[in-house]
């Protein structure tokens, strides 16, 4: 009696401790595997840690933690473990990324108010079919639909990614998009903040025309509540706002004012000097090390700002006037000054990595609207090779990195006993070409494996309009 009684304690407990979210059934569709052990077997390991990756790897997960990785001559797969045969595919940790938001560009009927639009219905799924199992938007415009999108996501009721959520943006007077709440001064940034943090946000985004004492504020804050704090700044230079303990900052340094001549304190240069400056020369090797001495990590956007034509599956998932819409947008015409801008920030990232700083990447689905969810982390990815990082490097910024400056990485971003089993299976090996993550056969989340692509197929033509 007493070994049944134990029995029925341990069983009682691995229920308990298997809390998965009661899926509706409109999830269930896209869902191919959900049980509590699952097996994969003959896999390639890319642990997302930049390790050299291992073949014919087995990797246990038991209610949706890994339990255990190896080589199949010293891991048993136990006998009642779902087995997934992955020879020929490689395994990776889920991607975390950074940068990202619930909306989209669109028309604006006065300047500004309307150029963006919520999409609550194709962003989420988009970015778990390629891949993403963990996202944290970068500012928010319509903070009570971001909030209830994550109650949906960990409720199992829609198809998405774990979402961290950042509050709506910190600005000053200026704003060019008026959604934004204008911060006055250093007080009524405190309670912003506070108001925020209690509302469930779990950072904050500083913005272009903030200035120096509300930042400060804001800052001081939120740490108080254990955020953290990014920015995408003008007004304020990199170097200004490490020194008031920003976290992170976003863009590369394509958003930095640290080089324009001039600089007049909170206040946005014309010029932000960036096209002209020498990646080689002191001043920038000095910011850099600042940067790195003050433990502030920069999150990598270059797919808001690559003109190459989009993959045909984007154009494909767009609604018709949205491809319209993005057929005015593309045809404008990019200056030489940002050209060499660009070159110029992808060149201090891979600086600043090599430096010894931590170096995420995002999406930022704005831009001339080629960017969407999904498919533009992809891209996102592909550009950190061109930055000059070997593909397993640019998979340890897009995971392991991602998790360390959300102070997640001992739950998530590397293939490891005790982790959470958000995994991809990939129908090709990404460490030798970075393209084949585009290739993306399972998500898992939690253990709980969706079908990529269809949850692709099922947005496909309606991006824009939801």
């Amino acid at each position: 009696m007493r070994r049944i009684f134990l029995a029925i304690i341990v069983l009682f407990v691995t229920v308990i401790s298997y809390a998965q979210p009661i899926f509706k059934e409109e999830v269930k569709a896209f869902i191919d595997y959900d049980a509590p052990l699952i097996a994969f077997t003959n896999a390639l390991l890319i642990d997302g840690k930049g390790n050299t990756p291992k073949a014919n790897q087995v990797v246990v997960i038991r209610n949706g933690k890994i339990e255990s990785v190896g080589d199949i001559k010293t891991i048993k797969v136990p006998k009642e473990a779902t087995v997934i045969d992955l020879k020929g595919k490689a395994l990776l940790p889920g991607f975390v990324m950074l940068h990202e938001h619930m909306y989209y560009p669109a028309i604006s009927i006065k300047p500004y108010y309307a150029h963006y639009k919520q999409l609550p219905v194709t962003f989420p799924p988009l970015y778990l079919a390629a891949g993403v199992t963990t996202i944290r938007t970068g500012g928010s415009l319509e903070p009570f639909s971001d909030i209830s999108l994550k109650q949906q996501s960990q409720q199992g009721s829609i198809i998405a990614p774990t979402m961290e959520i950042t509050a709506p943006y910190l600005e000053g007077s200026g704003a060019f998009a008026s959604q934004m709440f204008i911060l006055k001064s250093p007080e009524e940034a405190k309670k912003f903040v506070t108001y925020w943090a209690d509302a469930g946000m779990t950072s904050f985004k500083s913005y272009m025309k903030i200035n120096q004492a509300t930042l400060k504020a804001a800052i001081e804050t939120a740490h108080q509540r254990g955020l953290k704090v990014t920015g995408h700044l003008c007004s304020i230079t990199y170097r200004e706002a490490a020194g008031l303990g920003i976290d992170h900052l976003e863009h590369g340094f394509m958003a930095s004012t640290d080089f324009a001549k001039n600089k007049i304190k909170d206040e946005c240069p014309t010029n932000n000097g960036l096209a002209d400056v020498d990646p080689s020369s002191d001043e920038v090797k000095s910011l850099i090390k600042f940067l790195v001495d003050k433990k502030v990590s920069i999150n990598s956007t270059l797919a808001v700002f690559d003109l190459s034509p989009p993959y045909p599956e984007v154009l494909e998932a767009m609604a018709t006037n949205t491809r319209e819409e993005y057929a005015k947008t593309s045809a404008r015409p990019r200056s030489a000054t940002f050209e060499k801008a660009l070159k110029n920030t992808m060149r201090m990232e891979k600086m600043f990595a090599d430096a010894g700083g931590l170096l995420t990447v995002g999406t930022d689905p704005t831009g001339n609207g080629a960017v969407i969810a999904g498919y533009g982390n992809q891209r996102s990815i592909e550009l950190l090779v061109e930055d000059g990082f070997t593909p397993l490097e640019a998979i340890r910024i897009a995971t392991l990195n991602g998790a360390t400056a959300l102070g997640k990485e001992k739950e998530i971003g590397s293939i490891e006993v005790g982790k959470e089993a958000d995994l991809l299976v990939i129908d090709g090996d990404p460490s030798k070409n970075i393209s084949d993550i585009r290739k993306v056969e399972w998500v898992f989340k939690d253990g709980v494996g969706f079908n990529s692509k269809k949850i692709f197929d099922s947005v496909k033509g309606r991006v824009g309009i939801n």
